[in-house]
């Protein structure tokens, strides 16, 4: 009797160990019991979001891409002309509607196709360790701090380019194929927009000899050709690499002597037949003409005597800082003059003067010249000698028509094979797989997943706690009516 009484207290002991709602040992088991249904849940509910994202979600219809810039300036935030880079012209209008019609697609979707492209910075580990690497400004007495975080700013050279087209009909095949043909639009667009300048070369055929006087045209011409020969300039210039294009065989100084031949011979040529024969329609006008700009250019001259006189004055009476150097004593003491970046430029800036200056008394004789060649030529002009100057003229235009195509073709040439020879590049082209579209599904999802598997689990710990405490409460119930009884 005694053994059986034993054995129900034991019994007893390790039952209140179980269901004491505050012992350890109680609460391991019911968490254990309570496991594979949280378990099954659990699984049952990451299915459902999964699945609920891929069959209701429009987030999961994405296709992306990776695009990267290499060219001096964009590390600094600049697009090539020195302006600040806009990313947003990836997605410009006539980028996606060339697209479009590549693919033989609607226009009407344009907006939605638009809408749906996102732009994202992409930041490299090294660029986000320099950020983060200066020191803190308080560590600092100086005001050296301020430089440190200007150090420290970074621009983006790639971005990743992601096409949304859960707003068009496009599948995801088709979406990647038109998100790759838009950014292959945007590299030729990038090419054109900062590569050769057509307007340059198109101001000098533009010229119609036909809308006014041979000589007025003929000056125009010719100014235009000097802005066509200072681009070229500005284009040999930037070459480092003594560029001779494969395609045409010229080199950018080839091209500049061909359009002072076409400047000095050509054009100079046939101004000099029209003023010796007299091919002018209208003498009273072209005299008329030539005076005001005589006046001009006197006034232009008297202005830059003026300075060049100035800037004589300031070199003369400028004294450069002197360094003097004692050899022991004052007797052996010898005085070095410093060099002085500002006297220089006095220098430099003379010597510019006096090259306009010289280019204005040109220019001036030029055009007495001209005004006294007129005044002595007869008011009766040939046809035969208008239609010989027209045909000069035709000659001209077919002249500088070949040449600014050899310009634009070697232009185009160094753009590609040098300074732009990898300016964009489409690192990581777009694609659709169905496995890429689980991994999106699974993406969208992971913060909804976060979220419910937490509270899953916070339900699973707290039942088992609510278990512990109704069992407790169950015995304290039961001891205390065996205790009335």
């Amino acid at each position: 009797m005694k053994k059986n009484n034993k054995s129900q207290n034991t019994k007893k002991k390790t039952s209140c160990m179980r269901t004491d709602g505050f012992h350890l040992t109680s609460l391991l088991h019911n968490l254990k019991k309570l496991f594979l249904p949280w378990i099954i849940v659990a699984v049952m509910s990451a299915f459902l979001i999964v699945g609920a994202n891929l069959f209701f979600s429009n987030e999961v219809d994405s296709v992306s891409a990776t695009i990267s810039f290499y060219y001096n300036g964009i590390e600094e935030g600049f697009d090539p002309n020195g302006c600040e880079f806009d990313k947003t012209a990836i997605k410009d209008d006539k980028v996606i509607l060339e697209a479009l019609d590549e693919m033989n697609l609607s226009e009407d979707i344009l907006e939605s196709v638009q809408n749906g492209i996102f732009i994202d910075s992409i930041v490299s580990t090294s660029a986000i360790n320099s950020i983060t690497s200066y020191k803190s400004i308080y560590d600092t007495e100086s005001s050296s701090w301020i430089e440190s975080m200007k150090d420290s700013s970074y621009h983006p050279t790639a971005y990743s380019v992601s096409f949304n087209y859960s707003n068009t009909s496009l599948d995801g095949d088709s979406a990647a194929e038109l998100l790759n043909l838009i950014l292959e639009k945007y590299k030729t667009s990038f090419f054109s927009t900062y590569g050769y300048n057509q307007s340059v070369s198109d101001s000098v055929l533009s010229v119609d000899f036909s809308n006014y006087d041979y000589l007025i045209a003929l000056d125009m011409y010719s100014s235009k050709l000097s802005s066509l020969e200072n681009y070229v300039d500005t284009l040999a210039a930037d070459d480092k690499t003594q560029f001779r294009s494969e395609v045409t065989g010229y080199s950018f100084s080839d091209l500049t002597n061909s359009i002072k031949l076409l400047r000095t011979v050509d054009v100079d040529t046939i101004t000099s037949y029209i003023l010796n024969n007299g091919v002018i329609s209208d003498k009273k006008m072209i005299t008329s003409y030539y005076n005001f700009r005589l006046d001009n250019l006197r006034r232009s001259k008297q202005n830059t005597v003026e300075r060049l006189n100035s800037t004589s004055t300031s070199i003369k009476d400028y004294q450069k800082d002197a360094i003097v150097i004692y050899d022991g004593s004052v007797a052996n003491a010898t005085s070095v003059t410093e060099t002085s970046e500002v006297y220089d430029n006095l220098i430099q800036e003379k010597i510019q003067l006096q090259d306009t200056v010289s280019l204005y008394d040109s220019q001036i004789a030029d055009y007495t010249d001209r005004i006294n060649k007129i005044n002595k030529a007869s008011g009766n002009t040939s046809d035969s000698k208008k239609k010989y100057v027209e045909s000069q003229l035709e000659k001209l235009t077919e002249k500088s028509t070949a040449l600014i195509d050899n310009i634009k073709l070697t232009a185009n040439d160094y753009y590609s094979e040098v300074k732009f020879d990898n300016a964009v590049s489409i690192t990581s082209p777009a694609s659709y797989s169905f496995s890429q579209f689980i991994k999106s599904a699974v993406n969208e999802s992971i913060r909804m997943l976060v979220i419910t598997e937490m509270t899953l689990m916070t339900i699973y710990f707290f039942a088992a706690i609510v278990i512990c405490l109704k069992r407790r409460i169950t015995l304290f119930m039961k001891a205390r009516s065996m205790k009335k009884a």
